[in-house]
């Protein structure tokens, strides 16, 4: 059986996560990292490059964040990620 069917492992990227939880609810919102799972990289859109997934432990939602913690949505109307306000990706990410 050949092992190239799998993808190199990375290391989880826990920095988008942190400074978007600093950003919408302050810097103590760091510890909520915690909460979330990292699920790993997708592509996004082209002029962005990759996002890292996240799944909240709970309510076992997912929030994309790019390399400086802007927040993406699917939409699988045009079937891509879109950029969305990271406020509300987060909140509907928690609740």
């Amino acid at each position: 059986m050949s092992d190239d069917i799998f993808p190199p492992y990375r290391q989880p990227d826990w920095y988008p996560l942190q400074r978007v939880l600093a950003s919408v609810f302050g810097v103590v919102a760091i510890d909520a990292t915690g909460a979330f799972w990292f699920i790993g990289f997708v592509p996004g859109p082209v002029d962005v490059g990759e996002l890292r997934l996240y799944e909240h432990s709970e309510t076992r939602r997912r929030l994309a964040l790019d390399s400086t913690g802007g927040a993406y949505r699917w939409l699988d109307g045009v079937g891509r990620y879109v950029r969305v306000d990271d406020e509300d990706a987060l909140v509907e990410a928690l609740v």
